[in-house]
């Protein structure tokens, strides 16, 4: 009898949790619970019952990266009637069972986190759930009716959290309840859910909201500084594309320890962005420069403006978006760069390309199976695209004397996406045609499809900049095994063969900026079981142009 009791209260406080959302398709409430001492998010969802006595709900076991998210969801339970809960973890479907004349589902589950020990950029696509706060992707937090319409009006109540428990997410920030009317529900799969101890910076851009979420002690930066860069980079952005639509963005940015090394992480997603940042003094504010810029640019160029075929493009949509992002920090002296900073991150890239082993393979290699398994590969599209970019960039202006450059092209490309069209080598010819002097679709082809090197000598003569012929490269200089546990083989002649490495041994601890010539490797290595200690720069000397960062170079640059 006292159950029952308690079910009828615990239902009733559901329904008017949920009466303001009556017009929603699917109604959430999320709570806090803890169940055996361990902190969950309760959930308990309304929707509409299938006739047929069956209702499947899309949850998947593995996404982004990520398996076993089952591991995540704690008990699972109907209340408002008998019936069964199923996991179908090789469809990714929760099954619901239940009576045939059910109109409507209340259903309740439980998410727990599964992760052990710190958050790492390894890790964080999982759910974040402790005492003092939450992180959460949407498609491993809120189950959707598999058999739905795609766009459905959802509700969520977070009013049982605690009034100073911050609620923040893609769709709003401090709203305890929210209705999203006409919502496609891949985009809501989309988003960011944090809560707890973030705290929230605020600003708006032509009226726009803007938001930065962040949490914990930041010791390489000032969050506000940080909130400065995300609102000059979205400022900057949407004045180039003359885009100011978007009426609500945030950026959350979650720390995680880490000893040695900087390494960040982030994910463009519906209204948002997520960033998961290490803490330690090893990461500074241009590591975020870079990465808001250059993810943020994809909200054009790879959102709006989309590719016909991912891979083979790849050099436009990463490459062109790399040469926009080292463009636009220092056209807008974004955290106070400029014309150094942009001479700087295009001799990097020359360098970086210079110096891979791919460097002259043909697009058609950038494939799938490549890109996703060689790093080699996965570069190369953003140092070919980016060059590739910047080259046309350059000798657009130095032709038309200043009145033409690539961003011309790339609005012309703007204005054609807002009308369906996507971007192939075709059409991007097409569209290159009016601009260039000669037969662009030979160069085209020699360039991007063939992978035959620029002719940068050609153009620093032309432009009359000043630049170094010869110059270090990066080179590691031995490979590991495939464990990466020891040494599997060591270039001659290399600085790793000059300090002393040798193939066989051990590694017991290393210090690797992978592409940097200014930080030494460092590396111990147990050799017939002495310990021995080995630290060099991981340098070569190559023909590899590298433009000088002159006040005459930064004049015609025009930053």
């Amino acid at each position: 009898m006292f159950k029952r009791a308690l079910l009828i209260v615990l239902l009733g406080t559901f329904l008017f949790s949920c009466a303001p959302k009556r017009n929603a398709d699917v109604c959430y409430t999320i709570a806090p619970a803890m169940v055996d001492s361990i902190p969950q998010l309760q959930i308990t969802m309304r929707l509409k019952a299938d006739p047929s006595g069956t209702t499947s709900l899309s949850f998947p076991n593995e996404a982004w990266g990520e398996t076993d998210l089952y591991h995540t969801l704690g008990e699972m339970q109907l209340l408002n009637v008998e019936g069964v809960v199923e996991k179908d973890t090789d469809s990714s479907r929760i099954i619901l069972v239940y009576p045939k004349d059910t109109k409507e589902l209340e259903f309740q589950y439980y998410l727990k986190q599964d992760i052990e020990g710190d958050i790492s950029t390894r890790n964080v696509y999982r759910p974040v759930i402790n005492n003092t706060y939450f992180h959460v992707f949407s498609h491993n937090m809120f189950m959707l009716p598999e058999h739905s319409e795609d766009h459905i009006s959802i509700g969520m109540d977070w009013s049982e959290f605690p009034e100073t428990y911050t609620i923040h997410n893609s769709f709003g920030s401090g709203e305890r309840k929210q209705l999203l009317k006409d919502m496609d529900k891949e985009k809501f799969g989309s988003a960011i859910f944090v809560g707890g101890d973030f705290r929230v910076l605020e600003g708006e851009i032509n009226g726009n909201k803007i938001s930065l979420a962040t949490r914990g002690d930041w010791v390489p930066f000032k969050e506000e500084d940080v909130f400065k860069v995300l609102e000059q980079t979205l400022t900057y952005q949407r004045n180039f594309w003359d885009d100011h639509s978007q009426t609500y963005f945030t950026v959350t940015m979650q720390p995680f320890p880490q000893e040695m090394g900087s390494s960040f992480q982030g994910t463009g997603l519906t209204n948002s962005f997520a960033t998961t940042v290490s803490n330690n003094d090893m990461t500074d504010i241009e590591q975020m420069v870079y990465l808001f810029n250059h993810e943020l640019m994809h909200n054009w160029i790879g959102h709006t403006i989309t590719t016909a075929n991912e891979e083979e493009q790849y050099w436009f949509s990463e490459g062109f978006t790399e040469y926009y992002t080292f463009k636009n920090i220092a056209k807008n002296h974004i955290n106070g760069l400029g014309s150094d900073f942009f001479i700087n991150e295009i001799n990097r890239t020359i360098r970086d390309l210079y110096g891979s082993p791919v460097m002259t393979a043909p697009n058609a290699e950038i494939n799938y199976d490549n890109f996703w398994t060689n790093p080699d590969y996965s570069k190369l599209p953003y140092w070919r695209g980016a060059l590739f970019a910047f080259y046309l960039d350059q000798t657009l202006q130095k032709n038309s004397k200043g009145k033409q450059s690539l961003d011309d092209v790339m609005h012309q490309i703007y204005a054609d996406a807002t009308k369906g069209q996507k971007v192939d080598h075709a059409y991007f010819i097409q569209v290159m045609e009016p601009f260039w002097k000669g037969d662009f679709e030979a160069f085209f082809q020699k360039h991007i499809v063939d992978g035959v090197p620029l002719d940068l000598y050609g153009l620093f003569d032309e432009l009359g900049w000043e630049y170094s012929p010869m110059n270090d490269i990066y080179q590691l200089g031995f490979e590991f095994t495939e464990d990466r546990k020891a040494i599997k083989n060591v270039v001659e002649g290399s600085a790793a063969w000059e300090a002393g490495l040798k193939v066989g041994d051990s590694v017991f601890s290393r210090s690797i900026w992978q592409g940097s010539i200014d930080h030494q490797v460092e590396l111990g290595v147990l050799r017939n079981g002495e310990k021995m200690e080995f630290a060099y720069y991981p340098v070569t000397k190559a023909e590899v142009p590298q433009i000088k960062p002159t006040p005459t170079n930064g004049a015609e640059l025009g930053f």
